[in-house]
């Protein structure tokens, strides 16, 4: 896991490493994102032309307390 920093946003590589994912699946979620107009998605801003992940997404996502799927 990549050491805590004080930044407010990440790329979306560092992103992916947080969450452990891998890099195309987050370039793909941020896409998603932006697609539905953020109603599904790894949440995303872009500034100039460099797409951004707040960190405050990351800390609510991997704090998030979510059910077990089970297969009948």
């Amino acid at each position: 896991m990549e050491p805590r920093t004080d930044a407010t946003f990440l790329t979306v590589e560092q992103a992916a490493r947080r969450l452990g994912v891998s890099r195309n699946t987050a370039y793909l979620a941020t896409k998603q994102y932006r697609r539905t107009g953020g109603q599904e998605g790894l949440p995303v801003v872009k500034i100039g032309g460099c797409l951004r992940v707040p960190v405050a997404v990351i800390e609510r996502m991997t704090q998030l307390e979510l059910p077990f799927e089970t297969t009948p």
